[in-house]
């Protein structure tokens, strides 16, 4: 008859344990996005707090963003307490309470990554969408700095009184874990779908605005295209540096993504991401070719030169090695310009090196003739903190 009452008692001390899970999840994951958006001596503490964050919330529209958190909520609370309960054979203790604080973080950080790889398979192949991957090592590395507070309290919650458990009370007595276990199954499931489905409808958003404001600004503001208009189409290769090394990155093992720019006050800033979609390793050294063609097609007379930018630090070109799905990135950097009556950027062109075919995509941006740019070198891509 004991046993029953144990069961249950076990069962508030996971449950509570998970609420604590979740809070300390949530708090170090806004803590970490808020010092990073403070920039300045914030957004360096920002690096010392480890977050399961990164992905899979911030960027979204606020509902997305409520539903994917509350998801989250119901698998790390339920998680956690299905998990503690069938690992500590009748009592929560410390250890098996860590442990499943660990596997649970795993579980939303797997279920993300799986989400992100079925999407980027679609766009960029197995191995391109192995880079787009990452949340799984995140999430995990989390729980094992963070994961033995939620431990520590469940197991020192103390054992349930002895007291008489009814027949129809032990009749019972696994109907708590079976839905708790049912809860954070569903919700695991959900995730990524709801993840996935909040960047689309940011992304959706973003050429909404876009579209919206270049409809808008474009008649009143910048000058409007002209079809007679002479100048020099932008090139679909810029000067080379020389022949390619062999074993080097080139524009057939790769392949790049160029999200909106993000904006400070007088500044942009533009994260380049390249991903090695080859079939074996490759090399990568220098920085990336950029050129920018405006309204009428034609190659916009900017000014592009390698180094820092008041977005990012240069860190100087130096050879990386890049395994199949692995990531490079690179920072655009330009002060704010106003395009009134100009000719302006209203797409980019990327490569990955100077002489290497270059990608393009329409995007109206605020460089307007005369402007310069600032590019820094290839880097390998480095996970957030946590």
């Amino acid at each position: 008859m004991r046993h029953g009452v144990m069961r249950h008692g076990v069962m508030r001390q996971g449950l509570i344990g998970g609420g604590v899970l979740a809070v300390l999840w949530f708090v170090c994951g806004w803590l970490s996005y808020l010092l990073s958006g403070a920039g300045g001596s914030l957004a360096t503490l920002a690096s010392l707090v480890p977050t399961p964050l990164g992905r899979g919330v911030f960027g979204s529209p606020v509902l997305w963003a409520v539903v994917v958190q509350l998801l989250m909520t119901a698998v790390l609370v339920a998680g956690f307490a299905a998990l503690a309960s069938r690992l500590a054979a009748g009592r929560v203790v410390f250890a098996a309470a860590w442990l499943a604080a660990i596997l649970t973080a795993f579980g939303v950080g797997a279920a993300l990554d799986l989400g992100n790889f079925i999407v980027g398979a679609s766009a960029f192949g197995i191995r391109g969408a192995i880079g787009t991957m990452g949340a799984a090592s995140e999430t995990t590395w989390w729980a094992v700095v963070v994961g033995w507070i939620p431990a520590l309290v469940s197991a020192r919650m103390g054992r349930p009184r002895d007291e008489a458990a009814s027949p129809a009370r032990r009749a019972g007595a696994m109907t708590p874990i079976a839905v708790v276990s049912l809860i954070a199954g569903v919700a695991l499931i959900l995730l990524p779908f709801a993840a996935q489905a909040g960047s689309d409808a940011m992304q959706q958003q973003l050429r909404d605005e876009q579209a919206a404001a270049q409809a808008e600004a474009d008649p009143s503001g910048a000058a409007a295209a002209d079809p007679s208009a002479s100048g020099e189409p932008v090139p679909t290769a810029g000067p080379s540096d020389g022949a390619a090394a062999e074993g080097s990155c080139t524009a057939e093992n790769t392949t790049i993504m160029t999200p909106p720019p993000d904006g400070a006050t007088g500044h942009r800033g533009q994260v380049l991401q390249l991903v090695n979609v080859g079939e074996g390793a490759c090399v990568l050294d220098g920085y990336p070719d950029v050129a920018y063609g405006d309204q009428n097609g034609h190659l916009l007379d900017v000014a592009v030169e390698h180094g820092r930018s008041f977005m990012a630090e240069d860190p100087g070109a130096e050879p990386i090695t890049l395994q199949p799905g692995e990531s490079a990135s690179a920072v655009i950097g330009w002060d704010a310009n106003s395009v009134q009556g100009q000719l302006a950027a209203r797409s980019i062109w990327i490569a990955v090196l100077p002489g290497e075919e270059r990608l393009s995509w329409e995007m109206p941006l605020d460089i307007i003739p005369g402007a310069t740019v600032h590019v820094t070198a290839w880097q390998a891509m480095v996970l957030p903190a946590g």
